[in-house]
C-alpha cells in the first residue's frame, strides 16, 4: 500500500543504552524526531491498524519475508482517511497479537501497543543468536527498532496515553521505561506473574484463568473484577495448580465443571471487549455485540440487551467514544469491511460511517483491520 506521507522521513539513529542490573532487557530512548510522516493523533477520528504477515521482502535478506504494519486515521463521521502511516518489520519481528494468530482481545490491549501519538508500536525481535525475544517499540512510519542489548523481553505493552513502555525480562521481572525521556533509566516494576502479563491502570493484573491470554483480560473501572475466558474477582483465591491463576465464573451455560454467573445462564457464547461503565460489559458475539449489566456488587448479571440488529455479518472489533455515549465497531460482509456506530442511548440503531480499505493484492496473509481507538 503506497504511503500517505507528507514530509521527507528522518530517521534518528539509535543510542545503545547500557543494561540496568535489574532487568535483561533495556528499550532505548526514542528520539521524537525517529518518526515522521502525517499526524494520527487528532480528535473526531478512529484508529485502525491491520498487520499484513510476510507482505514484503526483507531489506537485509532478499529471500525473507516480512510483516508490514498498517495504521489509519479515519473520520468518526464520515469514514474519509485522513491520515496513514505503514512500516515494514524488521527480520523475524512480531506485533502481537495484531501479526499473530487471530483471536478475540481487550481493546485496551489493542490500544496499548501504541504510544500516545502513535508514533510507537510495541514488539518483539529475536534475541541474540535467533534465541528468544528482544520486547522492543517500533517507529511508524520506518518500522526501526529503538531497543538496546538484551538476552530476552517479552509482553511489551505502553500504559495507556503515555510513552512509557512495559516488558518483562527473561529473569519474570516487569521493567518500565519512558521512550520520550532520553536517558531515562528502566523502572523496576515487581515480578511478572507468569511468562507474560496484562497491564491495567499502570498495574499488572495479578492473576487470570489459564484459558484467558493476557490481551484478553478486561478489567472494570475500578479494578475490582476483570472479564476474559470467564468472570473473576481480583480477590479470587488462586488455583492449585499455579499462583497466577483462578478458576472463573462462566459467562453463559455452565462448562466444563465451572459454575455460571448468576443471571448469565442465557448469554450467548461472546467474548468481552471493554466496559461502557463500571458495571457494563460490552461483549462481542461474533455476529452481533451484547452489553451486560452487572450488580452493584458485580455478583450477578440482571441486564442483557443486544444492540445490533440480526443481520448475520462478522463483528470485528469495537471501541468506544471519548464521552462514552456511543460505539464504532467493524463489520465484515462478503469481504468487506465497513465502520459503524451506534449510540449507547435505549432504541437507536447502528449508522454505517463508511468502507474501511484494505491491501490492493488481497491475500490469505491480508490482516484483518482491528479498531484500536476512538480520538
Amino acid at each position: 500500500m503506497r504511503q500517505n506521507v507528507r514530509t521527507p522521513l528522518v530517521l534518528a539513529a539509535a543510542v545503545t543504552l547500557a543494561v540496568s542490573a535489574c532487568t535483561s532487557s533495556a528499550p532505548q530512548a526514542a528520539d521524537p524526531a525517529a518518526s515522521a510522516g502525517p499526524s494520527l493523533a487528532g480528535r473526531g477520528s478512529v484508529v485502525i491498524a491491520r498487520c499484513d504477515r510476510f507482505a514484503a521482502r526483507s531489506a537485509t535478506s532478499p529471500d525473507t519475508k516480512v510483516h508490514v504494519v498498517t495504521v489509519a486515521a479515519h473520520s468518526a463521521a464520515d469514514g474519509t482517511r485522513l491520515a496513514e502511516r505503514s512500516a515494514a518489520l524488521p527480520d523475524g519481528a512480531s506485533v502481537e497479537p495484531l501479526c499473530g494468530q487471530p483471536r478475540r482481545t481487550a481493546a485496551s490491549a489493542d490500544r496499548q501497543l501504541f504510544d500516545s501519538g502513535f508514533g510507537l508500536i510495541a514488539g518483539t525481535v529475536p534475541g541474540p543468536g535467533g534465541t528468544g525475544t528482544v520486547a522492543t517499540a517500533f517507529t511508524l512510519p520506518g518500522g526501526l527498532p529503538v531497543a538496546g542489548k538484551a538476552a530476552e523481553g517479552r509482553a511489551p505493552a505502553f500504559q495507556a496515553g503515555t510513552s512509557v513502555l512495559w516488558y518483562e525480562t527473561a529473569a519474570r521481572q516487569v521493567v518500565s521505561h519512558d521512550l520520550a525521556r532520553p536517558g531515562a533509566a528502566p523502572q523496576a516494576q515487581g515480578t511478572a506473574p507468569g511468562p507474560d502479563f496484562a497491564l491495567v491502570d499502570g498495574k499488572v493484573w495479578p492473576t487470570r484463568p489459564m484459558e484467558t491470554k493476557a490481551d484478553q483480560v478486561v478489567a472494570a473501572p475500578g479494578g475490582a473484577v476483570a472479564a476474559g475466558t470467564g468472570f473473576w474477582h481480583r480477590s479470587a483465591p488462586a488455583a492449585s495448580y499455579g499462583a497466577e491463576y483462578v478458576e472463573p465464573l462462566v459467562i453463559g451455560p455452565p462448562t466444563n465443571g465451572r459454575s455460571a454467573l448468576p443471571g448469565s445462564e442465557q448469554v450467548p457464547a461472546c467474548a468481552p471487549r471493554l466496559w461502557t461503565d463500571a458495571k457494563t460489559l460490552l461483549c462481542d458475539s461474533n455476529d452481533n455485540l451484547l452489553l451486560l449489566g452487572f450488580a452493584d456488587d458485580h455478583s450477578r448479571v440482571d441486564t442483557v440487551t443486544t444492540l445490533l440488529p440480526p443481520e448475520q455479518r462478522f463483528i470485528e472489533s469495537a471501541v468506544l467514544s471519548p464521552d462514552g455515549r456511543a460505539l464504532a465497531y467493524l463489520s465484515t460482509w462478503d469481504d468487506k469491511t465497513e465502520l459503524y456506530r451506534i449510540d449507547l442511548a435505549a432504541g437507536t440503531r447502528p449508522v454505517k460511517v463508511g468502507p474501511v480499505p484494505t491491501s490492493k493484492d488481497a491475500g490469505p496473509d491480508v490482516g484483518a483491520p482491528q479498531l484500536v481507538a476512538w480520538q
